[in-house]
């Protein structure tokens, strides 16, 4: 049964001639008889009575039409729905870690949007290992985070690499080096990042190959939480740092040795991704994240 004899079929009901469908269906008046005839042949009995020209109608016919348009309509509300989850306009399902969401997710979507208004965003913030593994589950489109792991099947494109430096309170024994060595920090007060974050899990191993014990005094999954904290004198820390300062506080000495931190943009090489993911991709890799206040 095809969705075209289906439409034949309605247009006919309503025109009761098969010259005035063809008309609307703009096809030729034989392309009209032969999708009736199919129809009727599928469904094993004639769909009208016929009275010359004019074709009415039956009792089967009249109980099929609402079946009929409920089968178009579903057809129509399905290619609606495909359109939107795989087209131009299809709605971009991006993932961000914590980190970056105040900085970086606002330009993402803003410079975005102000090429492509109509598309819209679903956001979901997570840590890097499990919204890469949103995006190779197709529960995610694009993730802005650290690498990915490379038996995801993702593709990844570098878009910012962010220095650590330590964070120190006004007054600090270190504050007014050129660099502070991770060791100096032995015996430090520590404001630490959270233990399920990627940050944590890069700045624990700079902590144990120096050797240096710090005591953990508080910790929190959020930037500026940290900042704040240390500011505040309630310990030091170490932070990534890129683009422009709004503020000077903490104070903020390169670590050495130096170390970066990667960050980027991932999708799906696996499937066919929407074009409005495609295109987001592309104009991500445009993008210059140095110049951004942090």
């Amino acid at each position: 049964m095809h969705e075209s004899d289906l439409k034949a079929f309605l247009t006919l009901a309503e025109t009761e001639n098969t010259r005035d469908a063809a008309a609307l269906l703009r096809v030729n008046q034989s392309n009209v008889s032969r999708s009736l005839a199919r129809l009727e042949h599928d469904l094993g009995a004639e769909l009208f009575t016929r009275h010359g020209r004019r074709l009415v109608l039956n009792r089967v016919g009249v109980a099929f039409s609402s079946e009929a348009l409920a089968i178009v309509t579903g057809y129509e509300a399905g290619r609606r729905r495909v359109r939107q989850l795989s087209g131009s306009q299809a709605t971009i399902r991006l993932g961000f870690l914590q980190s970056v969401a105040r900085r970086v997710v606002p330009h993402l979507i803003g410079s975005f949007r102000q090429v492509r208004p109509e598309v819209r965003f679903e956001l979901r913030q997570g840590f890097a290992r499990d919204l890469f593994d949103l995006v190779a589950a197709d529960e995610l489109d694009a993730a802005f985070a650290t690498p990915p792991r490379t038996a995801l099947g993702l593709g990844w494109q570098l878009m910012e690499e962010q220095q650590l430096f330590v964070a120190l309170p006004s007054g600090h024994r270190l504050v007014g080096r050129k660099s502070v060595a991770v060791e100096d920090l032995d015996s430090e007060d520590f404001i630490a990042f959270a233990r399920p974050t990627e940050l944590r899990q890069m700045i624990d191993p700079l902590l144990a190959a120096a050797g240096a014990q710090v005591r953990i005094a508080f910790e929190s999954s959020e930037i500026d939480t940290i900042a704040g904290l240390v500011t505040a004198g309630l310990g030091v820390s170490i932070l990534p740092v890129s683009g422009k300062r709004a503020n000077p506080e903490p104070i903020l000495v390169p670590l050495r040795p130096a170390t970066n931190r990667l960050l980027g943009l991932g999708w799906s090489q696996e499937r066919a991704n929407p074009q409005s993911v495609t295109d987001f991709v592309e104009h991500c890799r445009g993008l210059d994240l140095a110049s951004l206040s942090a």
